[in-house]
C-alpha cells in the first residue's frame, strides 16, 4: 500500500504501476523525469503522483511538482484495468477507451500539461509506438493517423489551467 494511504482503490492502482508486466514494460520507454498528477474522484482534494525511481514506477502522496498529465481515476476505472490480462496495446487502449468514457462514474479524466516536445523526450511517443498494433489502430480510429496528427491532438487538448477536478489539499 503507498505510504500515506489507507485507501484500497489507491492501494490497488499503486500496486497496478509497481508491479503489473504491462507498467514495468512502460517504464523501460519512460524516462525517469516522466510524472503525473494523479487525483481519484472517490477522494476528492487529495493528490497523489507517479514517480519513476530506477525503474519501478511508484505512486506517492502529493502533487507533481511539474506534471506531464494530471490524470482522475474512479473506482470503476481502477477496476475495468485489473482486469486487462494481456499485453500493453490492449491495457493502453482500456487506458484510451476509459478516458474517453462519458460517464463521470466510470472514466478516466485527463489533462495534458506538458506539450509535445517534453513528451516526445520524455518517452511517451515511444511507448505508444511500441505498444503494438491495437494502440496504433485505435488512434487511427479516432483520427490519430500519423506523428502530426498526434502533435495536433496533444496541442488542441493541453491545458495549462487545472480542471475544477484538480482541486487539491497540497496547494
Amino acid at each position: 500500500m503507498p505510504e500515506g494511504s489507507s485507501d484500497d482503490y489507491i492501494a490497488r492502482l499503486a500496486r497496478l504501476f509497481l508491479e503489473h508486466p504491462v507498467w514495468i514494460e512502460a517504464a523501460k520507454h519512460i524516462s525517469a523525469e516522466a510524472t503525473s498528477t494523479i487525483f481519484f474522484s472517490h477522494n476528492p482534494g487529495q493528490a497523489w503522483h507517479l514517480e519513476n525511481r530506477e525503474g519501478e514506477i511508484l505512486l506517492l502522496p502529493g502533487a507533481a511538482k511539474d506534471p506531464d498529465f494530471v490524470f482522475r481515476f474512479t473506482p470503476a476505472a481502477v477496476q475495468r484495468l485489473e482486469r486487462v490480462d494481456r499485453g500493453m496495446d490492449d491495457f493502453a487502449v482500456e487506458l484510451f477507451r476509459l478516458m474517453l468514457e462519458e460517464s463521470i462514474d466510470e472514466g478516466v479524466r485527463i489533462r495534458i500539461v506538458a506539450g509535445f516536445p517534453r513528451l516526445l523526450r520524455r518517452g511517451y511517443v515511444r511507448l505508444l509506438i511500441s505498444a503494438g498494433p491495437g494502440v496504433l489502430a485505435f488512434g487511427a480510429a479516432q483520427g490519430v493517423l500519423s506523428f502530426r496528427s498526434l502533435r495536433r491532438l496533444v496541442a488542441s487538448t493541453r491545458s495549462p489551467e487545472p480542471l475544477e477536478w484538480e482541486e487539491s489539499e497540497d496547494e
